[in-house]
Parts: C-alpha cells; sequence; structure tokens
C-alpha cells in the first residue's frame, strides 16, 4: 500500500472531521425540526379541537337565545292582541255611547226647534204689543207737553236740577248733623283727656329769655363790679361771655346774654364775687372757673333729678347731662326742660288711659329735645336726638317717637301719635310760646284776605288774637248750606296755605236783618 504523504493527510483530515460534524449537525437540526413539526401539529389539533368545542357552546348558546326571543315576541304579540281586543271592545262601547248621545242631540234639537218656533211668536206678538205700546206713549207724551208747555228734555232737566239740588240739601243736613255730633262727643272727650293730663304740670318756673338780674347789696358795689377804668367788668364780660348792664336800677345790674347757661354762670359769680368782697381780674377769673365746674355739677344734677321724677332711673350719664343742659336753654321763649317734661307727663297720661306704652313716651318725651343742646352734632334737633338716642342704647320705640316728630318720618306706632299730640299741647298752650309781632299781624291780615276772596262774603275779621276767623256773608246771594260748605273750605285752605299754633275757629255768619223806622 502506498504510504500517504504528511501533508495531504494534514489537509484532507480536517476536512473530513469537518465534514462528519456538519453531517451530525444537520441531522440533529433535521430531527429538532420534525420535533417542532410534530409539537405544532400537536398543538394545533389541540387548538382546534378547543375552538371546535367552544363554537359547539356558542351555537348552543345562541340556539337557546334565539328559542328565547321567539318566546317573548310570542307572548308580546300574545300581548297586543289582547290590547287590540280590549281597545275592539272600547271601541264598541263609546260608538254605541255616541249613537245613544247623538239620539239624544237629535231629540234635543226637535224641542229646541218647537221651542224656537214658539219663541218667535211671542217676539211677534211682544213687538206688536211694544209697537201699540210706544204709539200710546207718544201720544201720552205728546198730551202731557201739550198741557204742560214744557218739552221732554226741559221738563228732563227740571226735574233732574230739583232732585240733585233737593238731595244735596238733604246731605248738607245730614253731614252738618254728623259732623256737629262728632265734633261735640270728640272736642269733649279731648277736652278731658287733656286737662286730666295737665293737671299733673307744674309751670310755676319761669325762665327768662335773654336777660337776667342781680341784686346788689348797695349801689356802691356797682362801682366795685366796674373796677378801675373798667378792667372789672371787662375781666367777667370776657370770662363768661356776657354783656354786663350797669344802668341806673337801684341796686341792681342787668346780665344780657342769648345762652341762658352762660347768664347763669355770670350770675352766681358776680353774687359770689359780691358776697366775698374781694372783686379784681385774677379772683373774677378764679371764682367764674369755679362756679363753671358747679355749673356743670347742677346741670348732671338737674338731668337726673328729671329723669328719676318721671320714672326714668336708668338714663345714660351723657344724656342726663344734656336734658339737665336743657335746663338753661329756651326756643321760642320756652324753657326746654320744663317743655320735655310737660310733653313726657302729658303723653304718658294720655298712653295710661289708652293702654299704650308710658315708659316709651315718657323716656321719648324728656329726650326728644337733646338734639338742640348737644353741640358736636349738627342737622335738624329732632333728628339729632334720635342719633343720640340711638347711639346711647335706646330703644326702636323711643328713637321712632322720636324721629316721628319730623315732618319727613311717619308715624307707625301709637306712643308716636301720643308724643306728637303732647308735643303739640306743650307747643300751642297759651302762653307757651312768643312770637314776632310782624309775623303775628301779618298772618292776621292773610287771614282776612283768604277769607274776602271768596264770591258772597261782604266781610271779614280776625279775632281773639287770631285764633278765631269772622266771615260774614251776603244773605241774598247765598244759602245756609253754601254757609256751611263755605265754613270748611275756608278752614281746609288754612291748614293747606298757613302756618299758626293751635287751632283757629271759622264762623260763618249770615244773617237777614228788617229795619223799620217809626215816626
Amino acid at each position: 500500500m502506498a504510504q500517504v504523504p504528511a501533508d495531504a493527510l494534514a489537509f484532507w483530515l480536517p476536512l473530513v472531521a469537518g465534514l462528519l460534524a456538519g453531517g451530525v449537525a444537520f441531522a440533529l437540526g433535521v430531527q429538532r425540526e420534525r420535533a417542532a413539526v410534530r409539537r405544532a401539529r400537536e398543538s394545533t389539533t389541540r387548538t382546534l379541537a378547543e375552538s371546535q368545542a367552544e363554537a359547539e357552546g356558542k351555537a348552543r348558546e345562541i340556539l337557546v337565545a334565539a328559542q328565547e326571543k321567539v318566546l317573548a315576541i310570542e307572548e308580546e304579540a300574545d300581548r297586543r292582541e289582547r290590547e287590540f281586543e280590549a281597545r275592539d271592545a272600547a271601541v264598541e262601547a263609546k260608538a254605541r255611547r255616541a249613537e245613544r248621545e247623538a239620539a239624544e242631540l237629535a231629540r234635543r234639537l226637535r224641542d229646541l226647534e218647537r221651542r224656537q218656533a214658539a219663541v218667535a211668536r211671542a217676539e211677534e206678538a211682544a213687538a206688536k204689543a211694544e209697537t201699540e205700546t210706544r204709539e200710546a206713549l207718544e201720544s201720552a207724551r205728546l198730551q202731557l207737553e201739550r198741557i204742560a208747555g214744557l218739552t221732554e228734555a226741559q221738563a228732563r232737566t227740571e226735574l233732574t236740577a230739583k232732585i240733585e239740588e233737593e238731595t244735596r240739601r238733604e246731605a248738607a243736613q245730614i253731614a252738618r248733623r254728623i259732623e256737629d255730633e262728632a265734633r261735640e262727643n270728640a272736642h269733649r272727650e279731648a277736652r278731658n283727656l287733656v286737662v286730666q293730663a295737665a293737671e299733673g304740670l307744674d309751670l310755676r318756673e319761669v325762665m327768662e329769655s335773654t336777660v337776667t338780674f342781680v341784686r346788689l347789696p348797695n349801689d356802691e358795689m356797682k362801682g366795685r363790679i366796674i373796677g378801675r377804668e373798667g378792667r372789672n367788668i371787662r375781666a367777667i364780660e370776657t370770662a363768661t361771655g356776657i354783656d354786663l348792664v350797669v344802668d341806673d336800677t337801684p341796686r341792681a345790674i342787668l346780665v344780657s346774654c342769648f345762652d341762658p347757661l352762660r347768664r347763669e354762670i355770670a350770675r352766681q359769680s358776680i353774687e359770689r364775687l359780691v358776697e366775698d368782697g374781694r372783686i379784681h381780674p385774677a379772683r373774677i377769673e378764679e371764682v367764674v372757673a369755679k362756679v363753671r365746674d358747679d355749673v356743670d355739677t347742677m346741670v348732671e344734677e338737674a338731668g337726673s333729678q328729671a329723669a328719676f321724677a318721671l320714672g326714668i332711673p336708668d338714663l345714660h350719664p351723657r344724656l342726663c347731662k344734656l336734658v339737665g343742659r336743657m335746663r338753661y336753654r329756651t326756643h321760642h321763649g320756652q324753657n326746654l326742660l320744663a317743655h320735655a317734661q310737660e310733653v313726657a307727663l302729658i303723653a304718658a297720661h294720655m298712653a295710661d288711659e289708652l293702654g299704650a306704652k308710658s315708659a316709651v313716651v315718657r323716656r321719648a318725651g324728656l329726650l326728644h329735645e337733646v338734639g338742640r343742646v348737644d353741640e358736636a352734632s349738627s342737622g335738624h334737633p329732632i333728628l339729632v336726638s334720635g342719633e343720640l338716642a340711638v347711639r346711647y342704647g335706646e330703644s326702636e320705640d323711643v328713637v321712632h317717637a322720636i324721629q316721628s316728630l319730623h315732618s319727613e318720618v311717619a308715624a307707625k306706632s301709637i306712643e308716636a301719635l301720643l308724643l306728637a299730640t303732647a308735643n303739640r299741647i306743650s307747643d300751642h298752650r297759651p302762653g307757651a310760646r312768643k312770637e314776632n309781632l310782624e309775623v303775628f299781624i301779618e298772618r292776621l291780615r292773610r287771614l282776612e284776605m283768604m277769607a274776602a276772596s271768596y264770591p258772597g262774603v261782604t266781610q271779614a275779621f280776625a279775632v281773639k288774637a287770631g285764633k278765631e276767623l269772622r266771615v260774614i256773608l251776603d244773605a241774598k246771594d247765598t244759602t245756609d248750606e253754601q254757609a256751611y260748605a263755605l265754613s270748611k273750605e275756608v278752614a281746609r285752605r288754612i291748614e293747606r296755605e298757613l302756618q299758626f299754633p293751635g287751632q283757629i275757629k271759622v264762623s260763618v255768619v249770615r244773617e237777614t236783618r228788617a229795619v223799620q223806622f217809626a215816626v
């Protein structure tokens, strides 16, 4: 055997080994692929079997659902068939009822036709009778006009005028009688109530309006008060804000100032200086300062006493001080504190008689003028009083009663009405206020001119200090009913056009005088 060279063996041996290894790897790969194909086929077979089983189950479910729907459809068809049968029965019943109603309507129509025929015959008879009656009335009217000498329109106008005149006369007489009776009863009751309320008043205290007299032990004291070159009197006037008048009045000097509080401070200061005997500018300033403190204390005490006298123990200290200051303040010549107490007492008495809240009107009556003495506030005094009452804890009823005294605030409670009535009584009672003479004369003149402007008035006189207006009518041109109507018209016009205290009586006089002379 020939020997293979070493180089050839080295070449072919790896090649053969590689081929064998590749064949083995290929065989192993083929075997693995076949195993994978076999497993895939088995999985596919199982999946197909499962799909067939699932499809069979779904088919059975669909079949069952279809059978249920068929049954539901059949039941719904049966139900609708029953409904249709019931509707048919109802329609048949309605048809039978409609037939009966149609027969009834036909019967009624026949009755209506018979009645219409009877009505037509009656209308024809009535028209004939109306024609005959109209002809008879026309004949009677013509005969009446011929006898009376008046046409129908003239007779109707004259009759209407007579009826209207008679009706007005009777209405005026009835109204006059009713009004007289009501006025008499009302005046009697009002007088009794006001008199009873006024019995509890104490009107003795009088406050001078602008001047105060200071009594001196002798006339020599006037010189000491004037001082060297008038330095003492100037010191007094500067410290107190008043005018000191030293004239020939024996043993008296005059303190003049519009503010009563300043006059009171000056009066007490002068009296203390006279009593002490030491009168010089330094002493004057010292005494005035001491008196001012004492007067402030007196003001607070006066307010507390006024509140206590009216049964108001819980009044705020600031309100007490303002009430006390009213003692030294006047309005239209009327002392404010006396006026406030008077209003509170009158209103409280009327409230007790009428069953209203007397405590409310007492507080409101005492506080309704405090706005006039509060220097820190501005505005209408009544509204300022209401604001102060709110600020210092007064109730809503008290505040409303105070504010209702202002013309722009309507009274909504009986207490407010009673307070307004008491305020008017206190303001307008005789001697309560002072008025300017020119204003008073002008009001009297306007009263007379107002009454004289009416037709039929011959004269007009304002008498009794303007409390009564007498109107004289011409008896030939007026009647008693016209006199009564004129009195009411003049009174209403005075209320609209004039402002006046109290009330004005309007007396209309119509009289016939027959005068003859024997010679």
